[in-house]
């Protein structure tokens, strides 16, 4: 599939420094183990000697016959005055002979008070007749055919050309946020 010289001088390079690398891991794990060897054979040592006293200790007693002597108690110790004082919590879940008792002391809840009720809608006041205005009229008048014929033509004058002066007058349809300028260029 590949086709590679490794009798080449990269490839001779490469191996080596892998060669090296590879050593070093090589004796890095094998340091580690040995103090992993060094410190399990401590523990044992260790833990031989303790089997030994204690040993010694059950034979002493039994010898004896005595009960070990008691540890002496750590003081008690006091609480701080920072702290608040704590309560015991008792959870039962099985006889409710408590709660019998207590019902005959306690008395059923008052039911919530809800929304209040709606306040009452008044009469409507009647209005006078004086206030009210006359209905409008249900058809515009526009006068009648004849009087056009009659009038005189409207002329419409022609707007005079825009006053030219140093800037020219910008339409407003660019102008989104009146501001007065167009923000398009």
């Amino acid at each position: 599939m590949f086709d590679h010289d490794y009798e080449s001088r990269e490839a001779q390079a490469v191996r080596i420094r892998f060669e090296e690398i590879e050593a070093a891991y090589h004796a890095d794990r094998d340091r580690l183990l040995s103090e992993d060897e060094q410190r399990d054979k401590a523990l044992k040592e260790i833990q031989a000697k303790h089997a030994e006293a204690d040993a010694a200790t059950r034979q002493l007693v039994e010898d004896r016959g005595d009960a070990p002597p008691p540890r002496p108690q750590p003081p008690a110790e006091q609480p701080s005055p920072w702290t608040a004082p704590q309560k015991e919590t008792v959870m039962s879940f099985g006889d409710f002979d408590e709660e019998q008792s207590k019902g005959a002391a306690w008395s059923t809840p008052t039911p919530p008070m809800g929304f209040p009720p709606p306040p009452p809608i008044p009469e409507p006041v009647p209005e006078p007749e004086a206030f009210r205005g006359s209905a409008p009229e249900p058809v515009m008048s526009f006068g009648s055919y004849e009087e056009e014929d009659n009038a005189a033509p409207v002329r419409q004058t022609p707007q005079p050309p825009p006053v030219s002066g140093r800037r020219r007058a910008r339409d407003d349809d660019d102008d989104d946020d009146m501001s007065g300028q167009s923000w398009l260029r």
